[in-house]
């Protein structure tokens, strides 16, 4: 063997060890890690544990609070019910008095317009009859003047 050889030998042995080194290093902080996981969980089971106990007691506490609103919804929707058959009720008044009251106030009102025409229109025809008569008395005034005026140009 030549010293080349024992060199490669002792290289060969030297990156040997170092790699068997290297593994069991590696290894230790592969384990380190697992332990740190193992520890992070058992504290996550211990927390858990207590979180779903809550969880589960609200979940049953909402469910209790939505049948009682559940119930009261129906309630409510009686209660809609209701109020829908008093409007319906009330709308079906309105129309049976709008009906028997409307018509007659109807009559009352055109007969109102009826006599206010009338009244206006009597009051029209006098005051045209009244003008007819004074336009007519100033005419005969006028024939009356006119007609003396001949007879004093006559007398003359």
């Amino acid at each position: 063997m030549s010293l080349w050889e024992i060199g490669v030998l002792f290289a060969g042995v030297g990156f040997f060890i170092f790699c068997v080194w290297i593994t069991f290093r590696l290894i230790q902080k592969l384990g380190a890690t697992i332990n740190r996981v193992n520890r992070t969980l058992d504290k996550v089971d211990r927390e858990v544990g207590p979180l779903l106990q809550n969880l589960n007691t609200t979940v049953t506490s909402v469910n209790t609070n939505l049948t009682q609103v559940e119930g009261e919804l129906e309630k409510v929707g009686h209660i809609t019910g209701n109020a829908a058959h008093v409007s319906s009720n009330v709308a079906n008044i309105t129309s049976l008095v709008t009906a028997a009251v409307g018509s007659p106030l109807v009559k009352v009102a055109a007969l109102g317009f009826g006599l206010r025409s009338a009244v206006k229109r009597r009051n029209q025809e006098m005051d045209e009859d009244q003008v007819r008569r004074m336009v007519e008395a100033s005419k005969q005034s006028k024939r009356e003047r006119k007609a003396a005026r001949k007879a004093r140009k006559r007398a003359k």
